[in-house]
């Protein structure tokens, strides 16, 4: 038998609605070539085509129904993802930054009811879901937090891969750029510092809490409430600065450029002025007090040299 009289067996047994699964596979297969050869078959009518081809659809989806049934389940299964995923993306808690300019400062209500302000130069960062989970983030500069209490939700701040929790209370986080030293100073309730597992401290009003990254060391002393909140009310109060910390300020505060050819020496400072002091009152005033280790503070336009 050739294969012209294979097919022509295969279209009679088409016409008694007898072909198998395969055969009438094969018979739309050779349809199919016909067509594209320019050599179509023709059928009685038009129905006598459109019944081979609707023969050939339910017999390939009921023969094959399992397969083609986990084809549209993995097809459902993919639109269920990306439904997922844009839901996710419309309703994934957005970042929130909060930044106050050099010389300014910015207070924000956060949204659990807490507070918190941006000294000179400062950056926060939280989510819009801060209510549940009530973890901030200080990028840079100092910020001072009055936290709403709320037991269930601890409140914790992140500082350099240091961090500070507390439930309800007042206080300080400041970073000095240059070393990585943190500096916490708590003026009311009762605060614990933490390094991951690592307890640094638990510090009460009136305490601060020092945490040196390169020597990855922490150390407890007294300090002024002054120190934490005090440029809120318009003054600037340092106390036991180190030379790091008072270049930072000159930064932050006054926006210009410090230079310093005396790395060696780390100072120790203890200065308290008005906040809108100018420049070059600050500059007269750290020679006075530098006078006594030899070191100078000159301004060269935006620059401040340390000599």
């Amino acid at each position: 038998m050739n294969y012209q009289e294979h097919i022509d067996q295969l279209l009679e047994k088409f016409r008694r609605n007898a072909c198998s699964e395969e055969e009438l596979q094969e018979l739309y297969s050779w349809l199919d070539k016909q067509s594209a050869a320019g050599e179509p078959y023709s059928f009685a009518n038009d129905n006598a085509r459109l019944l081979l081809k609707t023969r050939m659809r339910e017999a390939v989806f009921g023969a094959v129904g399992s397969r083609y049934r986990w084809m549209q389940y993995a097809a459902a299964a993919a639109v269920l993802i990306v439904c997922c995923s844009l839901a996710y993306w419309f309703t994934r808690p957005t970042r929130v930054v909060v930044a106050a300019a050099p010389g300014k400062l910015e207070k924000q209500l956060l949204p659990d009811g807490s507070t918190v302000w941006l000294n000179d130069n400062s950056i926060v960062v939280y989510y819009s879901n801060f209510s549940g989970h009530r973890n901030i983030e200080l990028q840079q500069g100092e910020a001072f937090f009055e936290v709403k209490k709320d037991a269930a939700h601890p409140f914790t701040v992140q500082s350099n891969g240091v961090s500070t929790t507390v439930k309800g209370t007042s206080f300080s986080v400041k970073m000095i750029d240059r070393t990585g030293e943190v500096k916490v100073s708590v003026v009311t309730g009762k605060v614990l510092v933490h390094k991951q597992q690592d307890t640094l401290g638990y510090l009460l009003p009136g305490q601060r809490l020092r945490y040196l990254k390169q020597q990855n060391t922490a150390r407890i002393d007294s300090a002024q409430v002054g120190e934490a909140n005090a440029w809120i009310h318009g003054d600037l109060f340092l106390q036991n600065a180190t030379l790091n910390e008072v270049m930072q300020w000159l930064h932050d505060h006054f926006n210009v450029s410090v230079e310093n050819k005396r790395t060696s020496y780390t100072g120790d400072y203890y200065l308290q002025v008005k906040r809108d002091i100018s420049l070059q009152e600050v500059v007269r005033i750290l020679n006075l007090l530098g006078s006594k280790d030899h070191i100078r503070f000159s301004l060269h336009n935006q620059t401040v040299l340390i000599q």
